[in-house]
């Protein structure tokens, strides 16, 4: 379906992807990182959560475009598909709690689970990472 050639490199961005998290966990984080009248904020609300809302709350069938599943889901789509999980590198992983200790906000977590890199609130994932070949 991509139209790859062999030994090219392909990325996908799916950012949002992993959302079996309750909402009270996401929001929770949203609050203790921007103040309640954040302009950042509310672009998250905005461009982020409105769209996925509306899309779960008003939308049926083919409309319905926004699916939430748990990682171990994810990655059983991808092995069914031929892909393989490949693990990211410990320089990315490193990159990655050096950005997050850029944040003054208690409570985000950076978690390495059979090579996916999750950030987390509290115990909680909210997004992942992976790396795939085919």
């Amino acid at each position: 379906m991509f139209n790859r050639h062999v030994g090219e490199a392909l990325a996908v961005n799916s950012v949002n992807c992993l959302h079996r998290v309750p909402a009270n966990t996401v929001f929770d984080s949203l609050d203790a990182t921007f103040p309640a009248e954040s302009a950042q904020r509310a672009k998250v609300e905005q461009y982020i959560f409105a769209p996925e809302i509306r899309n779960i709350v008003a939308c049926e069938g083919a409309e319905r475009v926004i699916r939430h599943e748990k990682l171990e889901k994810w990655r059983k789509i991808m092995e069914g598909k031929g892909f393989k999980g490949v693990a990211l590198s410990a320089n990315a992983v490193k990159q990655s709690e050096i950005l997050l200790g850029l944040y003054n906000c208690d409570g985000y977590r950076l978690k390495v689970d059979d090579g996916c890199l999750l950030l987390g609130w509290l115990d909680r994932a909210i997004l992942a990472a992976s790396a795939w070949r085919c």
